[in-house]
């Protein structure tokens, strides 16, 4: 009996269309013409309906038959004209194991409307991973990690993450031992934690005590916790933990007693490893059977709770421990949504594995905070990001900022928010394709506008690709890409971003209602401390192109530098510097010549021990005041008694060719021979960006000593024959 004929995809949805194509069966170039039809109609569907489709081929057979190859490779060049066909070519390709096809489509969806699918860019990963190309697979990785706040999209990049075993090592900047205390199930959240910082490019070595065993592992000093000896310990409690009353009669004891409990185990933690302790503070659970007398009686459980976090933040103070907020993450993300009763019933999974991921993005946004990662800049595009409307095209009076329009007043709020960053030293920059002319019109004659261009430490508006001129921008403030966050309201323009510049932070914008929302939870600019170099760091940025202008106007170098009136003060680290000391060994990388990254526990633990010699060298010019921005630490030889080994050297590339080096140099030998030291001893580890001081030591006068083994070149002068070098445009404060 004939069938009737079928209607063909076009018109229909592509659920409806995908049945028809399953609804009976078809020839192989039926199948074949059916598919082009289908990807006509719906050029931009969702990878899972090219995901459906491969699935059907493979069903039917039709995947691997001659017939239909033959039928598919006559169609090839019309489905190439579709995203959705270039979709489907790829994965037909990577099933027939032909990698090198499947990566060359994936790469040419540069549709942003599949490559806003985040599965898309992980699709890529696991194919250049199956292909060789490890380097290229984590990028995408990293890409890909970095789009999605789902937990099921994030714990499938996980796995994907672990097929690739040691490689994504040797792709991360820096590894970090990190210790997971928490009294329930870890399974879920222990890959999505080392995939967080994965994105950010520090590696994870995660050690994590059996379930239950937290509390010991902390009191027993032969534990495999101290074994380990972690970088950074997280004590993740939960409310259920504090075990309160409904009500209780002596609420302020109870919080002074939960509070010396958590206190307790900070001092054991310190007194065996010099580890950076995490500790996360207690949510308010949404459900109380006392209801509104719970938040209102000061013996209320949710009374009690925050009387315990406010102790807690005064007693973390005082133990230089960071605290995670929990309850402010919990409330953030829904707190009903936050625990799930469910999870915690069957597998005592705390939080619910929805929340997951804000609590992972709470956690590395603390970490990258005590590394000093903290991102730097804020940069702008201009169009539909800082106003609403083209200003090329709708002029001044068309673009919409403020009231009364309510896009416009969500612009005006992302002004605020940006304009409130920069009060706390982080740099705002504009990238923007438009004529320069048109770009700055708002800012000097829009009545509506909060920012203005003294606000922006730099102010790019071309036609040149927006990778490019950020490259040209890092290079001006002499800054790393990782210190950017890069916002954009056009999807295009973020995609290419983030395949050229994947150190650059790309926030995923949508609504201009929630710009502000999405930037917030990114946590790029959150800190552990506020330092006074973080305050001027705008007003400072600005002051550079004074400066530049005194070079070009110098007819040499030496007339540069003593136009500068240069004056540095330095001294022994201490407690008041302590916290910028930390912070510039997260991040300098250019003149670092160990790179070592200590954290405050073991920056004190170098303190304690009247061997070692600190400095911190503060710089000031004409200008304005540069702020603490070179550190030196030697610290006793093991093998020798009157030799030092200098475990730090680093100076921050503001105020590189100055001559600071030198004068650093020179306080070092002072020091050195004053304390009776026979031998300085120093060692190069080389890193991708450290290049420039290579050769610093042999150019003081070092002999080198030989190569570490698997580490870098090690160098030895004798203080008393070493000759002091030029600093003669720098005097001491």
């Amino acid at each position: 009996m004939d069938h009737p004929p079928l209607p063909g995809p076009g018109g229909l949805t592509p659920e409806v269309a995908l049945w028809l194509l399953g609804a009976r069966e078809r020839t192989a170039p039926e199948t074949a013409g059916f598919l082009l039809e289908l990807c006509r109609a719906h050029p931009r569907a969702s990878r899972a309906l090219g995901t459906a489709l491969l699935a059907h081929l493979e069903r039917t057979g039709l995947l691997d038959a001659a017939a239909f190859q033959g039928a598919l490779a006559g169609q090839r060049a019309a489905l190439e004209q579709t995203p959705l066909g270039t979709l489907v070519l790829a994965q037909c390709a990577e099933r027939r194991g032909d990698l090198e096809e499947a990566v060359s489509r994936l790469r040419a969806l540069d549709d942003p409307a599949l490559l806003a699918q985040d599965s898309v860019i992980l699709d890529l990963a696991r194919v250049l991973a199956r292909a060789g190309a490890g380097p290229e697979a984590c990028a995408a990785l990293r890409m890909a990690a970095g789009r999605s706040r789902d937990f099921g999209f994030l714990s499938r990049a996980a796995k994907q993450l672990a097929r690739l075993k040691d490689l994504p090592r040797s792709c991360c900047a820096r590894t970090l031992r990190v210790a997971l205390l928490h009294p329930t199930t870890t399974d879920l959240w222990v890959p999505l934690l080392r995939l967080g910082l994965f994105r950010e490019g520090i590696w994870a070595e995660l050690m994590v005590p059996p379930y239950g065993t937290h509390e010991q592992a902390v009191l027993d000093p032969a534990s495999p916790l101290y074994a380990f000896d972690p970088e950074l310990v997280i004590l993740a409690d939960s409310w259920r933990e504090l075990d309160l009353p409904a009500f209780s009669p002596d609420p302020a004891r109870l919080a002074a007693q939960r509070v010396e409990h958590l206190a307790g185990r900070w001092r054991q933690l310190r007194e065996r490893i010099p580890a950076r302790i995490i500790q996360h503070d207690f949510e308010v659970p949404a459900v109380d059977a006392n209801g509104y007398l719970g938040q209102v009686m000061p013996g209320g459980r949710a009374a009690v709770i925050r009387r315990i976090n406010d102790l807690l933040l005064a007693e973390a103070r005082a133990h230089q421990v960071t605290l995670l907020n929990l309850d402010h993450l919990a409330g953030a993300f829904g707190k009903r949504a936050w625990d799930d009763p469910a999870t915690w019933f069957t597998a005592k999974q705390y939080p619910a594995p929805a929340a997951l991921p804000a609590l992972v993005d709470g956690q590395v946004a603390r970490i990258r905070a005590g590394l000093g990662l903290a991102r730097k800049v804020l940069v702008l595009d201009l169009d539909n990001t800082l106003w609403g409307g083209v200003i090329g095209e709708d002029g001044l009076k068309g673009i919409q900022i403020g009231p009364p329009s309510a896009a416009g007043e969500a612009h005006l709020a992302l002004q605020r928010y940006a304009a409130q960053l920069k009060e706390r030293g982080i740099l705002l920059a504009v990238c923007s394709k438009n004529n320069e002319q048109d770009a700055r019109a708002p800012f000097l004659e829009h009545e509506g506008m909060l920012l203005r261009l003294e606000d922006f430490v730099a102010f790019t508006a071309n036609w040149q690709d927006k990778p490019g001129n950020l490259r040209a921008l890092a290079s001006t403030l002499s800054l790393g890409l990782d210190s950017f966050v890069f916002m954009d309201d056009n999807p295009a323009e973020r995609a290419l971003v983030r395949q050229e510049l994947p150190e650059v932070a790309v926030p995923e914008l949508s609504d201009p209602a929630r710009f502000v929302e999405v930037l917030d939870a990114g946590g790029y600019f959150e800190a552990d401390w506020l330092s006074p170099e973080d305050l001027a760091r705008s007003g400072d940025y600005l002051k550079n192109g004074q400066r530049e202008a005194l070079r070009t106007s110098s007819g040499s170098l030496e007339a540069f530098l003593q136009g500068l009136d240069m004056t540095c003060e330095h001294g022994p680290v201490n407690d008041h510097v302590l916290p910028r000391v930390v912070q510039l060994l997260g991040k300098t990388n250019q003149f670092n010549l160990t790179t070592r990254r200590h954290g405050e526990a073991q920056i004190r633990a170098f303190l304690a021990d009247p061997r070692a010699w600190t400095q911190y060298f503060r710089l000031k010019d004409r200008f304005a005041d540069n702020g603490l921005v070179g550190v030196v630490i030697a610290l006793p030889s093991a093998a020798d008694p009157k030799a030092w080994e200098v475990d730090t050297w680093l100076m921050s590339c503001r105020v590189i060719g100055r001559q600071l080096e030198n004068f650093m140099f020179n306080t070092l030998l002072v020091a050195a021979r004053e304390r009776g030291i026979q031998a300085v001893c120093g060692l190069y580890l080389p890193t991708a960006k450290n290049g420039m001081v290579a050769d610093l030591y042999p150019q003081l006068g070092f002999t080198e000593a030989g190569e570490e083994a698997g580490e870098g070149r090690r160098f030895r002068i004798d203080p008393a024959l070493a000759p002091a070098h030029p600093a003669d445009f720098i005097s001491p404060a």
